[in-house]
């Protein structure tokens, strides 16, 4: 669901900033599907910061882990300057739009406990 709601944000944003990607960015990505023009913001920021939320807060619990899903999302973000992708407020953007989706789907979501006394309060 998170991912789902990313994908369709990113989407959003990006129609209505229309960045450009940086100038030295290399159209070289010829055999993948609908790649778009736009740069702002970087939607694998956007995902390696809610991946690496939901990591941390569920399922990572010893400290050399978690320094690497930090370390993980760090280097997505900063491979994507490296290779020309994207500027580096696309992606300090992209992160901070993750953080704020992933607060968005904790907030929103039903835990099967409470999902269950919903759906038996219908029948």
């Amino acid at each position: 669901m998170g991912l789902l709601l990313d994908l369709v944000l990113v989407t959003i944003v990006k129609a209505v900033v229309r960045r450009r990607r940086p100038a030295h960015n290399r159209m070289d990505m010829f055999a993948t599907f609908s790649v778009d023009r736009f740069s702002f913001p970087s939607g694998h920021a956007t995902r390696a910061a809610m991946c690496g939320r939901f990591l941390l807060a569920h399922l990572v619990l010893a400290a050399p882990l978690r320094f690497l899903v930090v370390l993980w999302a760090a280097l997505v973000g900063l491979s994507r300057v490296l290779l020309g992708r994207h500027n580096v407020t696309d992606v300090m953007f992209g992160f901070w739009m993750g953080y704020v989706q992933y607060n968005l789907i904790e907030m929103l979501w039903l835990s099967p406990q409470t999902l269950q006394g919903l759906l038996g309060q219908l029948a």
